[in-house]
């Protein structure tokens, strides 16, 4: 497949600059106008590129439009949100690198992988993400429906930019310039048991390369090692879950049973139950952006696939490097 091409980034530069002339004489200095040079022509990159480094705090980057009235995120519930999750990331002893590879401005469709159950762990580099970035420019995170099926729990969930994995709401917020994360694993990822921790399982799923590609966002990977050491998950249940037709009626996957305290063995619906993480180191690789083409059918399914590859490839990769620093699962 011909390589994407992304499309190069205009630089403003001044028309022409004013330097000194001539040596100045008895009646005064005398200035003229230098021409500015010839810019250089703008130059294509394959695919995995480099995200756009931070814009400098005396030059801040452009607010992207307003979000739609279903997607406005409080900025107030959003620091408390941050506040109390900063106490689990220091209890995960989170390690964040690359930030600067979120871009600043423009859309973005962040890429994570999913670990821990239903423990939010995947989000905790957003702690980073806030402190460093402040809240105007909020990351939307895309949830199953289970989890607004009551009205107070789906306010408070929204206020903080956490919305219902619909594909609409998604484009409409990359269309609008804003960033969005998702874990097109699901809970077959998020309940792959402990001995598959340090494997990538995206489950063929390549919505979020039709929305990357229908929107022209860049793709950035989001990858954690350790997440899914806070609990144990002894089998997947994925058989018993099909044999109950939920995939279909529920859109669960896994029916798993898992070693979580303080319950001990967990299975099914109980595990829905919150529970007391394992004190495991956290580690966050954030990847280089990939550049993504804006393009419409048939165009989109021809591409999707290898670019699906490229991506989950990309994501293995880094989760191999940060198991290969690890000594010991838990303590890191």
């Amino acid at each position: 497949m011909e390589a994407p091409i992304r499309k190069p980034v205009a630089v403003a530069t001044p028309v022409a600059s004013i330097v000194p002339g001539p040596e100045a004489r008895e009646h005064g200095a005398t200035l003229r106008a230098v021409p500015n040079p010839t810019p250089a022509l703008p130059t294509f990159s394959p695919a995995l590129t480099p995200a756009r480094a931070p814009v400098p705090a005396s030059a801040p980057a452009p607010a992207p439009a307003a979000a739609p009235e279903w997607a406005r995120v409080r900025p107030s519930a959003l620091a408390a949100a941050v506040s109390a999750f900063d106490k689990l990331a220091r209890y995960h002893r989170l390690d964040v690198r690359g930030l600067e590879h979120i871009p600043v401005d423009g859309p973005a469709l962040l890429v994570g992988n999913h670990n821990g159950g239903l423990n939010p762990v995947d989000g905790l580099f957003l702690v980073h993400y806030y402190r460093s970035c402040g809240y105007e420019r909020p990351i939307y995170i895309l949830a199953h429906d289970i989890l607004f099926r009551v009205k107070k729990m789906a306010d408070v969930l929204e206020s903080v930019g956490i919305i219902r994995a619909r594909k609409g709401q998604a484009r409409e917020l990359l269309a609008s310039g804003h960033k969005v994360l998702v874990f097109p694993g699901g809970d077959i990822e998020s309940m792959r048991p402990f001995h598959q921790r340090k494997k990538i399982v995206l489950a063929e799923r390549q919505g979020f390369i039709h929305l990357a590609l229908r929107t022209g966002a860049p793709i950035v990977p989001i990858v954690s090692a350790g997440s899914h050491e806070t609990m144990m998950v002894l089998s997947q249940g994925t058989r018993i879950a099909r044999l109950m037709n939920l995939p279909r009626f529920a859109r669960i996957s896994s029916l798993p049973l898992q070693l979580a305290a303080p319950w001990g063995l967990m299975w099914g619906p109980t595990c829905a139950l919150p529970y007391l993480p394992l004190p495991a180191k956290i580690t966050v690789q954030i990847g280089q952006a990939i550049a993504i083409p804006q393009c419409d059918e048939p165009e989109i399914g021809e591409r999707s696939p290898a670019i699906y590859n490229q991506v989950q490839g990309t994501m293995q990769a880094i989760l191999d490097q940060l198991y290969s620093e690890r000594l010991f699962p838990i303590l890191g």
